[in-house]
């Protein structure tokens, strides 16, 4: 596993700026608009930038008790060094951005450091480490070396902690105020991450897997240029397949870690609890504090 994260890494840096496009990739149906207690949402819309693609608000979607997450409070994303003043003013006063949870390597924000928003608390919080970065190996199969990336979300105790650590800034941000997490491409690490808040406050399985589905249509003008770019510099078709891989979202890559979650603590709500440290009272103050009616 570790040969494959390196190259994973370095793909998924390459190109997360780009103006969003209708999708080619076999993108899940739209979610029907869904009237909260302040305005209405449309559960896995994008939040327009100029600076960032891919980031988006969980505000609306339902969860299994018939309840829906609160607008305005839970944003994921990609990479954030270039936003502009405009898309600053977009997060924390439109969607009330508080914290900026770093999932990247300490390297790529080194690269390709965070915008400092004012007011806005800053978290480095690593899935992946430099030393497992640093492992320039090639990457046998694309398909594969993703597959095997998402092993390492919930094999390793790096990758629990900085999920933990997500946790912790979700239960202590004030009421008020929103959550923003986030890697380079805002697919991965950011999209398990999405994955573990939407199960932990009772999302069924089917939404999750759609929710993750839709980077591949936020992000498609963003993949085509990579691609479009890598054959322009004369890549085999080989190489651009590999690299192809490396830029979607496939339902195999979440698979893996449900099966790894299922494997180890018997279900991704075990995850929650054995793996990340989770207590029922935290699950229930996160539903409590990110939920209405």
């Amino acid at each position: 596993m570790k040969k494959q994260i390196a190259l994973i890494a370095i793909t998924l840096g390459l190109f997360s700026v780009g103006a969003p496009v209708a999708s080619h990739y076999a993108a899940p149906t739209a979610i029907a608009a869904t009237q909260t207690t302040k305005e209405t949402v449309v559960p896995g819309s994008q939040i327009k930038l100029e600076g960032a693609v891919n980031v988006r608000d969980l505000g609306g979607y339902k969860t299994e008790s018939g309840k829906v997450i609160k607008p305005n409070m839970l944003v994921r994303s990609a990479k954030l060094n270039t936003l502009t003043a405009n898309d600053e003013a977009i997060l924390t006063k439109q969607h009330r951005v508080a914290v900026d949870v770093d999932l990247r390597t300490p390297a790529e924000m080194k690269e390709a450091p965070d915008k400092k928003m004012a007011g806005v608390k800053y978290v480095k919080d690593p899935v992946v480490s430099d030393a497992e970065d640093k492992q320039n190996y090639k990457i046998a199969d694309g398909q594969t070396g993703m597959i095997d990336y998402y092993k390492y979300f919930v094999d390793t105790a790096q990758g629990r902690q900085a999920y933990k650590t997500l946790f912790h800034e979700l239960l202590t941000v004030p009421s008020n105020e929103a959550v923003l997490w986030h890697c380079s491409a805002g697919k991965d690490r950011a999209g398990f991450g999405t994955a573990l808040i939407m199960t932990a406050l009772g999302v069924n399985k089917s939404t999750i897997y759609k929710d993750y589905l839709l980077s591949n249509k936020y992000r498609k003008a963003t993949n085509d240029q990579a691609l479009a770019e890598l054959k322009k510099k004369g890549a085999s078709k080989a190489t651009i397949k590999k690299d192809y891989y490396g830029l979607i979202v496939e339902k195999a890559y979440l698979d893996e870690a449900y099966k790894e979650a299922e494997t180890h603590y018997g279900s991704m709500k075990g995850f929650l609890e054995k793996g990340l440290g989770l207590s029922q009272a935290d699950l229930t103050k996160l539903q409590n504090k990110y939920l209405e009616k």
